[in-house]
Formats: structure tokens, sequence, C-alpha cells
């Protein structure tokens, strides 16, 4: 009876995982070596091609894994390489060698010594991966082996945060030569987690379909993280003929990158034991006592588009910078073992006062979790400083640039030199403050801009004095001496009470030392760059960004990165599948755009309103949220500006170049022969008669009645009162907020709080921010059509991004494209405001 004791133990030993169940089996050539206990629908690591390929979809980064076991009942040896790798996050390739080696001790019966070669590959998500195995077999102990390939395939299913299936099949093909043939076996497994994420139980049914007959068992797989980077493991199983119960154990321990797992167990027949190791580049959850970190982020990189991925060009588009950083602070608040961070700045020439506002209330939102933070200028102007202004320590190189002295809005007037040029313009406009047209008609500033602007600076001025105050103690005496200073050096910073020390780079790390006591130096510091162990999607707050000019047509942007489109079809787009994805739990509309197209407007404010039906809807402003980008906002639920952020400017214009005379000066005659009065009102030659003005005008007239009752019934205002603060006038965020255009003062970090609570998620719950509907490279718009949205709204003329150079000057007036050359209505800002 030794012999069928000995096929028992290598049957059963421990055999939580189909590869686990036959290994080592004389009668079985197929399997490989022992995993300590794992089910089908738990694995997802390297290793998964021993049990369940489709295990590979879940792996991410690069892994190794090395194992050694030595099984006692059949006095055999088993090493194996097992390597896998996350490509795009879209397929899972992986390979492993395993050698085999060995005979049993029973009157020299055993297996012969092989060698197996696999190749795997997956592909899926969390809900539903697929993946299959190749494995080529070698023996100089069994010719017939040695001519032997054999197919796996598998499913893994992670639906819920609560269980997991995995069905595997070995062995599809039965292949079968000379005397050697391979069974065919299954694995329908169920993973458990009624409790939460540290402990997982898995029911694994097997069914070895043998030609001489099946025969199935049962096993049972418990796993349980005790602490942060120590898991126990326990494995049993049985068949149903009264065979020997067998159990194993295991202990695991993990550092981010390297792991090592022991596991032992045994039945009468004989005990086995595995000793496995792992290295990864992604990290894993560590043991507890690893050391305390602080990492250094350099705002000025992570802002700049100028790190893009080369193939932009094509298509492949990541998130905006500056959404991306929010996102990242938001992850270092979380992350228990950063003690805080460094923030290199050095001149933010993209981030206006808005953001500037944002990113110091994220500061201050990390120094609430108990971080510390410590800020190193480089090159800043004031809103770089008053980022800055929110770490616990200020500390400036000594040669830094800190060009602190006050705000300036510039307009820019082109009037006279349109009339040298002979080009007139015609316009129609509602609203005396609705000026956007003055930069090309007048060639001074009209006192309704003057009062738009003198208001807007003093809310900017009161804001900046009260945050320096709040982290800085500085009074506005002070302050004056500072900005009277303009080009503060940096020991007169220090004496000025602007920063803390003035510290030479050699000196920086030693100065850390003090201010980060026991804590090492993360230099690849990723907070998302840790395995993930949670089953199931995570309910998601969906960010939908409206960054740019407002026009037809898909969102945009140059390969360079210097032109947005913020496309009506992506957003109308982005909006209906956050409302459709059943994990998205509330959507935030990030707005950070003057304006442009006044129907791509509308039809983002319309996918909005459908979209706030079935769920919450907050709008975030950033910079600016003005004229299309407030009508683009208005819809949502509750409306977050900064107190700096430019916005309102509810208004629309019609214009339109006439270069007749521009033409005949170049010789260039032109007649019109017509049929209908106004079949020539968008001629680039012809100036408007009095009908076409009248019609112009009545048109733009019905967009604005149109644009206020939409602004009354969101906001619950009457008509009149909208139309009293409308007519294109712009307010700070502030001034917004106590006119009823806007809910509540905060940035993104706050819109996304919202969110959450009026998605009632717990603060408790873990949520991803996913942010959906990115411009898209150049290339890109040549495809990627769909439906019957993209055949409505898709076919509007998209406006063309311009060369670097000719940015430039459109950065100065306030134009991202060509947009006054379309004939629609407009419902952009009514000027540039740049503040410096």
């Amino acid at each position: 009876m030794a012999r069928p004791r000995i096929l028992l133990a290598s049957v059963l030993l421990a055999g939580p995982a189909l590869a686990q169940t036959l290994n080592l089996q004389p009668t079985d050539l197929s399997s490989g070596a022992t995993l300590p206990p794992t089910s089908a629908a738990l694995i997802d690591e390297a290793t998964a091609p021993l049990v369940n390929p489709a295990g590979l979809g879940h792996v991410s980064g690069i892994q190794l894994f090395y194992l050694h076991e030595r099984n006692i009942a059949t006095d055999q040896i088993a090493d194996g390489l097992y390597f896998a790798e996350s490509l795009f996050g879209i397929l899972e390739p992986g390979f492993a060698i395993e050698w085999l080696r060995g005979r049993g001790r029973n009157g020299g019966v055993g297996a012969p010594s092989r060698r197996r070669f696999t190749w795997s590959l997956a592909t899926g998500s969390k809900f539903l991966s697929l993946g299959a195995a190749y494995h080529v077999f070698s023996s100089s102990d069994n010719a017939d082996l040695d001519a032997l390939t054999s197919w796996d395939v598998g499913m893994s299913s992670r639906p819920s945060p609560y269980f997991s299936l995995g069905v595997a099949v070995q062995n599809v093909d039965r292949p079968s030569h000379g005397a050697v043939a391979f069974n065919r076996r299954y694995d329908f497994a169920l993973g458990l987690r009624p409790i939460g994420d540290r402990f997982t139980f898995a029911v694994d049914y097997l069914l070895n379909d043998a030609i001489a007959g099946s025969s199935s068992r049962m096993q049972y797989t418990l796993q349980a993280e005790i602490f942060k980077g120590v898991t126990l493991g326990a494995g049993l199983g049985h068949g149903f003929n009264g065979e020997d119960i067998l159990f194993q154990g295991s202990l695991t321990l993990d550092t981010s990158h390297l792991g090592l797992t022991y596991a032992g167990g045994g039945s009468s027949g004989g005990s086995d034991h595995v000793v496995m190791a792992r290295l990864s580049s992604r990290k894993y959850p560590a043991i507890a006592f690893a050391p305390e970190k602080f990492a250094l982020l350099d705002l000025g990189d992570l802002l700049s588009k100028a790190n893009r991925s080369p193939l932009a060009f094509l298509g492949f588009t990541e998130a905006d910078p500056y959404l991306r950083l929010t996102r990242l602070l938001d992850d270092v608040v979380r992350d228990p073992n950063l003690k805080g961070v460094v923030l290199k700045i050095d001149n933010l020439s993209d981030v206006g006062l808005g953001k500037a506002m944002e990113l110091r209330q994220a500061i201050l939102r990390l120094r609430g979790a108990g971080k510390n933070a410590a800020a190193v200028l480089l090159s800043v102007g004031d809103a770089e400083y008053l980022i800055a202004s929110a770490a616990d320590q200020i500390y400036a190189v000594p040669e830094a640039l800190l060009l602190i002295n006050g705000f300036a809005a510039n307009a820019l007037f082109v009037g006279s030199a349109m009339e040298k040029l002979g080009v007139q313009w015609e316009v129609a406009r509602v609203g005396e403050y609705k000026n956007f047209p003055d930069l090309f008609t007048r060639s001074d500033m009209s006192p309704e801009q003057r009062e738009t602007v003198n208001a807007y600076l003093d809310t900017d001025v009161r804001n900046f004095r009260s945050a320096l105050m709040q982290s800085r103690q500085l009074s506005s005496q002070k302050l004056d001496q500072v900005w009277a200073e303009g080009l503060v050096t940096p020991k007169a910073a220090k004496e000025l009470g602007l920063i803390d020390d003035v510290i030479a780079p050699p000196e920086l790390e030693k100065k850390l030392g003090q201010v980060f006591p026991g804590a090492h130096y993360d230099r690849s510091y990723r907070p998302r760059d840790v395995k993930d162990v949670h089953w199931g999607e995570r309910r998601r707050i969906a960010v939908v960004p409206v960054i740019g000019t407002i026009a037809g047509g898909k969102s945009q942007e140059d390969p360079l990165g210097l032109v947005e489109i913020a496309g009506a079809e992506t957003v109308v787009r982005a909006l209906r599948r956050a409302e459709q994805d059943p994990f998205v739990a509330a959507i935030v509309v990030r707005v950070d755009s003057g304006g442009g197209d006044g129907l791509a407007s509308d039809l983002m404010y319309r996918a909005v309103l459908e979209a706030k039906k079935k769920k919450p809807v907050i709008a975030s402003m950033g910079d600016v949220a003005a004229s299309g980008g407030y009508y683009a906002s208005m819809g949502a639920d509750q409306i977050f500006a900064e107190p700096t952020t430019i916005t309102g400017s509810i208004g629309v214009f019609f214009i339109k170049p006439v270069a007749k005379n521009l033409a005949e000066k170049l010789g260039v005659h032109h007649e019109s022969i017509r049929r209908g009065e106004l079949s020539n009102i968008n001629s680039l030659l012809d100036p408007w008669t009095a009908k076409e003005r009248a019609a112009a005008q009545k048109w733009v007239n019905a967009f604005y009645d149109n644009f206020i009752t939409e602004v009354a019934a969101s906001r619950k205002m009457s008509k009149e009162q909208v139309d009293k603060i409308g007519r294109g006038r712009v307010w700070s965020g502030e001034d917004a907020k106590a006119r009823g255009l806007v809910d509540e003062m905060g940035g993104l970090l706050e819109a996304i709080d919202a969110a959450r609570r009026r998605a009632q998620i717990p603060d408790r719950e873990e949520v991803e921010i996913a942010i959906i509907g990115e411009p898209r490279g150049f290339l890109a718009a040549l495809g990627d059509r769909d439906g019957l949205l993209a055949d409505v709204i898709g076919d509007r003329a998209q406006a063309q991004p311009l060369s670097p150079a000719i940015r430039a000057l459109a950065g100065e007036v306030g134009l991202d494209q060509a947009l006054l050359l379309e004939p629609t209505i407009k419902a952009m800002m009514p000027f540039t405001l740049k503040v410096r």
C-alpha cells in the first residue's frame, strides 16, 4: 500500500492550487512545482500560470519569483523561475522555467527528471481577466515526455470587494506520446473576503478527468494579513473516498520590492517544504516597521507639459498636469508612511492666482494631516510665493530670483493698427461690459473694463494679504515694504520675514535632516506605485475637464501642449460615460476656460443637466471660468471657486473682420451677387448692411436671453437679477459668491470632498479620482467616432491649433485659436486678464 500513499501525498499535499495537487506525481508528468497556499480565485502574481494563467491579468509592474521545493514523499527537488510584466496595463505576458529532478525512494520508482518551459499571456481587468499558458517539456530520462507540449486556459473575475471567481483548465488539448498521456484537469474556485481585504478564504473544487476515470476533491485556503507586510496562509485538501487529510501552512514577509515565503506541510506519506522569494518593481504593502520617509515634489516639473509622452502626437494622452498634481497631493495626504514633502518651486508660469490659492490650500490640507511641508524657492513671483507661504518652512537658494512686486493687469488694444491695415470689425453684442471686441476696435480701455479690472485687483490684493498674514504673520505694512523692494534679494527676504533661511544646495540635505528627523529621502516616491490588493472596482469620482478655449468637436492639444481646446463632443461624451459607469458615484466638472463657441458651451451645459439627473455633479473653477466657461459650470448641483477665480462674464457677441479696404490696397477687387438680403452676412470682404446688423443683433439678443434664462433656472434667481449682474461683467470668485453665481469657496479637492458627501460615500472608504475626457493628440482627431452623438455635434468645424510662434502672440491677446473668424455666437471673456 506504500505506492498509493505516495500517490495520494502527491495528489493532496497541501494543494490549495491546481498546480500543487498533481505535482511530482509519477503518473502525471505535466505538473510543475508546489506553491504556498493559494487558489485559482486568488492567485495574481507571476506564479499564476502554475494555477490559473488568468491571474497574470492582475499583475502590475515587473515581477520575478524564485521557488525551491523539497518533497520528502517523492524525494524530489524542484526549482523554478517565474517572470511577468504588465504592458501598458493592457497585456500581461509571462515566462517560467522549472527544473524537477530526483527519483522516488520506493523501489527506485519515481518521476523522471524534467524541465518545463511556460509562455503565458493574460488580458482584461479586475472584473474579468482571461489567460492562456503554453508548456514545452524536456527530459533526458523520458523520450516520450521530451516530445510533448500542452495548453492551459483560465478565467479570473473580481466583480466585488467581497468575492472573486476563478476557473482553470489544464492540459486542454490532452496531449499524449507513447506511454505518456496528460489528463485534462479542471479547477472551479470561489474566493471570499467577508470582513475586508486582510482576511481571504477560498474553496476550490478540482476534477481530474483521466482516461481511466475521473476523480474529484475539495481544497480550502485561508490567507490572513496579521500585520502590514506579514501574511499567514493555510491550506487543507481532501478527497471523497476516505483519503488522508493534508495540511499546509505558510508565512510571508513583504518589504516594498522584496518578499520571502516559507511553506511546509504534509501527511502520513511525508512532508513538503517550499521557499519562495519575490522581486518586483511595483511596491507591495510593506512590513509596518519600515522607516518613515519624505519626498521631493518638483512643482515646475510636475506641471510642465514638456514632459509629455512623445506618443501624444498620435493620440496617446495623459492627464492634464495640474489635475495629475492635484491627485498626487491627495494621495500624499493619505500615505501613512510619508512624514513630509519638500516642495521645489521654480517659475510656475502657467499657474494663475486661482490655481495658486488651490495649491496653497492643498499644502495646508497636507499639514492638517500631520505631515511637514518645506518649500525651496528658486525663481518665484507673487503667485508662486502664495503657494510657498502655506509651508512649515520656506528656504531660498543664495541666488534665488524673488520677484514679489504686486499685481498688474495688462490689456492689449490693436484698434489703431487695424485702422492702419484697413481692417474694420463688425460687432453685435449684449452688455456694456462685454467688451472682448474692444481688443480689435479700440485703442484704449473702456470705463467699464477699467472698473472691472480694478475691482478684481482689489480682491486679489485683499486675499493675498490675508493669506500671508495667516501663514507668515506678515502685516500689510511689511508687505508694502516687500513690494517696494520689488526684486527682493534672499538676504532681504529673510530680514523681511518672507523666508526662514538662505540655504546653499549642498547644505540642503543636512537642513532637511533636521526638519525630518529619522526619515529617509525617497528619490523615487510614487504614492500609487503600490500593489493594489483590493478586489473589485473601487467607487470613483469622475473629473471631467473643460480646459482651454471652448469649441465644437473633440478636445485637442497640439503635440507640444501649447494649445488646448475643450471640445463639446469630448466633454459631452465624457459626461455620458461618467453618468453610465456604475462605479462612478459622482462627477466633478473641472473648468479652466475663458469660454469660446456659444453653441458648444450650451451643449456642455445641457450634458451637465442630464448627468445630474442620475448622479451628483459638482463644478470646480480654476483660474478662470468665465462666459462659456461659466455656462458649462452653472448647471451643476454645487459650484466651487477660489476667491481669485475669474468668473461671470454672462454675455455674448458676434464679430467678424471686414478686410475690404485692405483688399483694395492690395489690388484685390470683388463683387457679390446675392439671392436673399442677408445671404452675405458672413462675408469677410463686405461690411454689414443695416438689415444685416439688425439681424446679427437680434440673433445675439436671443442667445443672451436664453443664457440669462438658463442662469436664472440653474441658480434659482430671476432673469432681472441675472441681467443686473450679467451684461458681460467679470467677477472674482469672492464677488460671484456674494451675488449668487457661486456656492462655495474652495478648490478641486474641496469639490471632490463635496462630491463624496453628496454621493454618501463614508470617509473611511477609499475612492479613485478618475479623469475622463482628456484632450487628444493631433492625429487622434482623424478617427475615433461613434454613434449618434458624434454625428450630431462632432461635424462642427473645429479651430485649428496655431504654431508655437503665433501661440505666444495669441497668449497675449487671449486667443488660443482663430475662433473670431468663425461665424458663430461667442461666449468669451470680455478681455484678456493676466495678473503678474
